[in-house]
């Protein structure tokens, strides 16, 4: 009697060691980094900024599915069948019988993807890719020799069906989340203009405001108040500010003039604080007048307003739109055909 010999096909570790890298990026830059920076923002976390980026965890994590979920890491054929194993999946086993269809990408010409090889059998179904697997071409010969060509089909096992609802469920709920601190935090906002109040302080700190280039203004740093940003935005004032930190002198007094209401809410703490006074860049206090002797003077000539936080009906539209983009897509999954397990 002549024993057969299990021949093992494992993908590539750079697969795997891209998967992590991915994951580990996804989560410091979407997790991570805003948290960090939210709660910075003491004794109140800028919740506004934290719902935002938390809401594209979900998409990327649709989108890392979408490329990783389908795609074998390892193969092993046996004399009566062959196991194979996807990424963050358990181990399958089938037997050759059970391939019904495969597709197949040649990618010979130039501008053409690269090759892969669909195999779809009656409960599962995996991608192959060259990129994935050295041995590419004898995985080819092996599998085609199985089950009919056939176009690409529209299916899922259940386990990437569920993955993607849960994807596509965390990301409304974040929205609704979303939605919900807007009505919280907004403030409506009275037609006259906001009270101005002048405050002396000293100097610790001036830093230039920009956003991938695009300078947006100043922050001050005060003392006797560390842990507040007094914001001199470029937009609250008619003449170019971009000379003022040359001209502002470190560690000498100076005067400002900000809203009334922010003066007795954070710097003499006479006043209580709304939700969205709390928890939308509490740190924050704008600034719209600058005096400091004969070295600057500047005044907004701006009408000034108490702040809203947040801007209802243009946040309404895009997260009503946002809801009704994961209703199109559980609707998408929805029509895949679900392979379930024999």
């Amino acid at each position: 009697m002549i024993s057969y010999k299990a021949v093992s096909y494992t993908a590539s570790r750079k697969q795997f060691y891209l998967l992590v890298f991915l994951l580990f990026v996804l989560l410091a830059s979407l997790a991570g980094i805003p948290t960090w920076i939210a709660f910075r923002s003491w004794p109140y976390p800028n919740l506004d900024l934290l719902l935002f980026f938390y809401a594209l965890i979900p998409l990327l994590w649709v989108a890392l599915l979408v490329d990783f979920g389908s795609r074998a890491s390892s193969i092993e054929f046996h004399e009566d069948g062959f196991s194979v194993k996807k990424i963050a999946q358990k181990t399958n086993w089938h037997l050759y019988a059970d391939i019904l269809t495969y597709s197949e990408r040649l990618g010979s010409k130039q501008n053409e993807p690269s090759p892969e090889l669909r195999v779809y059998l009656s409960d599962n179904w995996f991608l192959i890719r060259p990129s994935d697997f050295i041995n590419y071409d004898s995985l080819r010969d092996k599998f085609t020799q199985y089950g009919q060509p056939g176009p690409v089909r529209k299916v899922l096992t259940l386990t990437e069906r569920n993955r993607f609802r849960w994807a596509i469920g965390a990301f409304a709920l974040i929205i609704g989340l979303n939605m919900l601190f807007a009505y919280l935090a907004h403030t409506p906002v009275d037609k006259a203009p906001a009270k101005l109040k002048s405050v002396t302080a000293i100097v610790d700190r001036i830093s230039t405001n920009s956003t991938k280039g695009i300078f947006k203004g100043f922050t001050l740093k005060l003392h006797p108040w560390p842990d507040l940003e007094f914001i001199v935005s470029r937009r609250d004032f008619d003449t170019d500010i971009r000379s003022l930190k040359q001209l502002i002198a470190v560690n000498q007094p100076i005067t400002v003039q900000l809203r009334e209401s922010d003066f007795r809410k954070k710097l003499t703490q006479t006043e209580s604080l709304s939700f969205g006074d709390k928890y939308d860049n509490y740190a924050q206090i704008r600034v719209f007048s600058i005096d400091q002797g004969k070295l600057v003077q500047l005044q907004s000539t701006n009408p000034i307003y108490e702040s809203r936080h947040t801007n209802l009906l243009l946040r309404t539209i895009l997260l009503s739109f946002l809801l009704l983009f994961c209703w199109v897509g559980w609707v998408f999954v929805d029509s895949y055909k679900v392979l379930r397990p024999n």
